[in-house]
């Protein structure tokens, strides 16, 4: 249904409930007669446009949730990764580069195994 066959419809429903309630409320019923007539129509009309909308927005409402929920894993796990290459693995290989040089100054082999053999022929 159309939502201006759907407003159409509501303003049709309250022409027709509002007099009835006022007919009510004449025979000297109870207020809370008076006022369940009249929201009948709006009662129907939240339940036919509210309800859908409700559930979208629910459901968006989880779909972006999970969306964001993944999207920080991922970035906590990179950060996780970037702070383990710059607080581990970097200081490891500066030192592992640092004593490489003073192998290389000392005349050493480098971290290279001779055998048992001199390096001097």
């Amino acid at each position: 249904m159309s939502t201006i066959k759907l407003l159409a419809l509501a303003l049709l429903t309250l022409c027709v409930a509002l007099p009835v309630a006022g007919l009510v409320a004449l025979a000297g019923l109870p207020i809370l007669v008076v006022l369940g007539v009249a929201a009948i129509p709006v009662a129907v009309l939240l339940l036919v446009v509210g309800l859908p909308l409700f559930l979208l927005l629910v459901v968006g409402t989880a779909i972006v949730g999970v969306v964001f929920g993944l999207l920080g894993a991922v970035v906590g796990i990179g950060v996780a990764l970037l702070k383990v290459a710059l607080l581990v693995a970097l200081p490891l290989w500066g030192i592992a580069w640092l004593l490489g040089l003073t192998r290389d100054r000392r005349g050493g082999t480098g971290g290279r195994s001779t055998g048992g053999r001199s390096t001097v022929r």
